[in-house]
């Protein structure tokens, strides 16, 4: 096969018919704007990455539609040394499949089946829409524990491989707390691809790891008891009043939450099916809060002087609007489709989380805006029950060296910093990049052909290296 630049991996026009052959005709995609689309995700919301991933793309696109097809597809990459890149919904921010070295992008959507739901698991093939998941299991009385914002269109397997917390994770924590995630079943990339089974707290070795240490093709995930969630919306002018309520009501455990989304009077405009409900200058907070305790809720924000525009009773399905399709990293998307020239960034507070913003906004004025989540985490003693508030600021972006500046200023406020301007898994946070994760990459992907780049802890094959870009924090 030729190489037109160093590293760029080519699927030549006998690959392509060998690969039809497999799949069948139509799954197979090496137009160049079909294959330019499949490859790539949300990484636009870094400027930085949006820079250095913009020319990155596959030389062509394979659907599988079952894991026998996976399986032959895989032995056939590894047979020709083609860097494979799997492919979900592509909601990702981080650039997690979007392929650095050319080669073959694997779309698992079609792997789409809930094998079934029994006893508080659900378990399921990874192209599975969380959507569908979802209301597959509140069908039955259960409901997802941690669901992201971008539910319509991502894929389960593509929430595990790259995502961390999101709906829910306000009472059951992040997705790698233990007992959510029950198990994992992972094909290795070798000339007979064989499955591995992860149980338990092993299944944070393929956590989060953007595919680079295996591909998921079953996933078993435990769930709550559903609940019947009302959606309320409180606003007010006085940031203080707003924040000491969003405060009082994350950290009250006898009040049932879902959702807990604090956010500063800049987000309203942006957020224009909303608007009628978000008087201008008003801070305002999204809450999902069974319905039992909306009654007690929405009493207490108005006996403190708070507004309470607009509560929506629990209904199935969920139709429009949906608060959680404006918190997390909708949030994030509303105000930079209104903002140009901005971005993000992804910071772990302490409890003293507003005294610690308020630091921040005056070191950088104007050019951050507040958004908070609250998630259930772990006390200093290592006991999980802590809410632990976390900010997703839309910052102005000046330079790579500002964003630079903010991160290690926050770092001097004791502020922990997740960050969204690298694709490399040991430069985002939590963990990720792990020696577990590392060796079960040395197991199940031995020519480095998953995902290659990402992993900054696996050496990269010398035919691929040239091919890799610089990135701001490396």
């Amino acid at each position: 096969m030729s190489q037109p630049t160093p590293g760029f991996v080519t699927v030549d026009s006998a690959l392509l018919e060998e690969l039809q052959t497999l799949v069948g005709y139509d799954q197979v995609i090496s137009t160049q704007a079909e294959v330019e689309t499949l490859s790539k995700d949300c990484y636009w919301y870094s400027p930085v990455l949006k820079a250095r991933l913009e020319p990155r793309n596959a030389s062509a696109v394979v659907k599988v539609g079952s894991v026998q097809e996976l399986k032959r597809v895989l032995a056939l990459a590894y047979r020709h040394e083609l860097p494979v890149t799997v492919r979900g919904g592509a909601t990702g921010n981080y650039g997690q499949c979007i392929p650095l070295s050319g080669g073959l992008v694997i779309d698992i959507t079609g792997l789409d089946q809930i094998i079934g739901i029994e006893d508080g698991v659900v378990t399921t093939e990874p192209g599975v829409r969380v959507i569908n998941l979802e209301r597959a299991v509140r069908a039955v009385g259960w409901e997802m524990r941690c669901l992201p914002s971008t539910w319509v269109k991502s894929t389960i397997g593509g929430f595990i491989s790259g995502g961390s917390a999101g709906i829910g994770s306000i009472t059951w924590g992040g997705l790698r707390e233990p007992g959510t995630i029950k198990r994992l079943k992972l094909l290795t990339m070798e000339a007979e691809p064989r499955e591995i089974v992860l149980e338990e707290s092993e299944t944070l070795r393929a956590f989060h790891a953007y595919g680079t240490n295996g591909v998921i093709i079953e996933l078993q995930l435990r769930l709550a008891p559903a609940r019947r969630w009302d959606q309320i919306v409180v606003t007010g002018p006085d940031w203080e009043e707003v924040t000491a309520f969003a405060r009082c009501v994350a950290y009250d455990d006898a009040i049932p939450k879902r959702l807990m989304s604090l956010l500063e009077p800049s987000f309203g405009a942006s957020f224009k099916p909303l608007r009628k409900w978000l008087p201008e200058g008003h801070a305002f907070i999204w809450l999902e809060v069974d319905q039992s305790f909306t009654e007690a809720v929405v009493g207490e924000a108005r006996l403190k002087g708070l507004h309470v525009p607009l509560v929506i009773p629990h209904h199935e399905p969920k139709r429009q609007p949906m608060l959680m399709e404006y918190g997390w990293n909708h949030s994030t998307l509303w105000m930079l489709k209104s903002h140009p020239g901005h971005t993000y960034l992804q910071l772990g507070m302490g409890p003293n989380f507003a005294e610690q913003a308020a630091q921040l906004q005056a070191r950088f004025p104007g050019q951050i805006h507040l958004h908070f989540e609250f998630v259930r985490g772990h006390h200093p003693t290592g006991e999980f029950g802590l809410v632990i508030p976390v900010l997703i600021p839309v910052v102005e972006f000046v330079s790579e060296d500002h964003l630079r500046e903010v991160i290690a200023y926050a770092a001097e406020l004791g502020i922990s910093s997740s960050n969204p301007h690298t694709c490399y898994l040991e430069e985002g946070g939590r963990g990720n990049g792990s020696a577990a994760q590392v060796s079960l990459k040395q197991e199940a992907d031995p020519k480095g052909l998953l995902n290659p780049g990402k992993m900054k802890g696996f050496p990269v094959a010398p035919a691929l290296a040239s091919s890799l870009p610089r990135f701001l924090y490396g």
